[in-house]
């Protein structure tokens, strides 16, 4: 469709490549993929308790937006 340009295309794949690793740090674009990730895991079924191997990222979150 032409909307994006090549780069932004790049930014977009890296973030979507990326966004399973919780546990490394990556670009800006990718980070803000992976916050949404775990919070949307959460609201999602609040009834499940928030995943080890995103636990780290889910308590800093909440800290940042004064949920604790």
């Amino acid at each position: 469709m032409g909307t994006i340009t090549p780069e932004e295309t790049e930014i977009i794949y890296d973030a979507i490549h990326n966004h399973s690793n919780k546990a490394s740090v990556d670009a800006p674009m990718d980070e803000v993929l992976k916050d949404a990730d775990v919070i949307g895991h959460s609201l999602n079924d609040p009834t499940k308790s928030v995943r080890d191997y995103e636990r780290a990222r889910y308590d800093k979150l909440c800290a940042e937006f004064g949920m604790i």
